[in-house]
């Protein structure tokens, strides 16, 4: 391909891409648009404020059930890597 060649195919690209960017602010504008109509609107709910607090109690039990299983499986991955590790120290300790 020669000179010409490249360019012409560099301006496509760039028109291509012109395109594209329009194309992509009109979306995030319309996206943007959406999000402000439904923070506007009235949040009416069918849940009643005992409901929201029981939902809001079991969402915080779930969570600090769910850190306290992470840490206990934490727990058990270093005593396995520090076991591994004595082990491995202790084979090459005495029979080296």
């Amino acid at each position: 391909m020669g000179t010409l060649g490249c360019i012409n195919d560099m301006m496509r690209r760039d028109k291509e891409n012109r395109e594209l960017r329009k194309a992509g602010k009109e979306r995030l504008n319309e996206i943007r648009n959406r999000l402000v109509d439904l923070n506007k609107k009235e949040h009416s709910s069918h849940l009643s404020f005992e409901q929201l607090e029981e939902i809001r109690i079991k969402t915080q039990e779930k969570e600090e059930a769910e850190t306290n299983q992470l840490f206990k499986i934490k727990l058990i991955m270093l005593g396995i890597v520090l076991i591994s590790g004595a082990l491995v120290w202790i084979g090459i300790t005495f029979f080296f």
